[in-house]
């Protein structure tokens, strides 16, 4: 027969472990979820990584006049491939922020629809494990180890939800 102190032990034991599972279940599920798209570039990200193709950054600009349009979306797209290579093209939303489409003709993207833009807000508890995912793939990826991890760290963050408004052409 197992003694009181053993029991409790054995008890303390088993919540931890049961606690600690269901931690585990809930990194996992956020892990292999689909990305939530909350900005264009989170829909560009998503459709090059859908296509296969590695890449280091993504870029908008847009003139004055596409910047003041509210109906619609367009704005040149730029997109620095791992390689090093510049793809230049262009992203238009026909509904604001839904039904857009991409065209990166040096990708062998012509006109693909991007998956559209979510909005809501997402609960504490999925940002709190969004936040633990991205610590321990900053860990594994500053210890040099080259896994599925450091992929995922080499993602650009979301930027905060704001249309991009970049003057780049001179005397526009």
């Amino acid at each position: 027969m197992i003694a009181e102190n053993d029991r409790r032990y054995l008890l303390a034991a088993c919540m931890a472990a049961s606690a600690l599972l269901c931690l585990m279940i809930a990194i996992a599920v956020q892990y292999i979820r689909s990305p939530e798209i909350r900005t264009h570039r989170d829909a560009i990200a998503a459709t090059l990584r859908q296509h296969g193709i590695p890449y280091r950054e993504i870029t908008f600009s847009q003139t004055w006049e596409e910047s003041v349009n509210l109906r619609v979306f367009n704005a040149a797209v730029q997109v620095r491939l791992a390689d090093g290579r510049t793809l230049h093209g262009w992203i238009g939303c026909e509904q604001g922020d839904q039904v857009c489409f991409l065209v990166l003709r040096g990708a062998g993207i012509n006109g693909v629809r991007l998956p559209d833009i979510t909005v809501r807000r997402r609960p504490a508890w999925q940002r709190w494990i969004d936040q633990v995912i991205a610590w321990f793939s900053e860990q594994w990826t500053s210890s040099g180890s080259s896994s599925k991890m450091a992929a995922i760290g080499t993602v650009i963050p979301a930027q905060p939800r704001r249309r991009p408004t970049c003057h780049s052409r001179e005397g526009s």
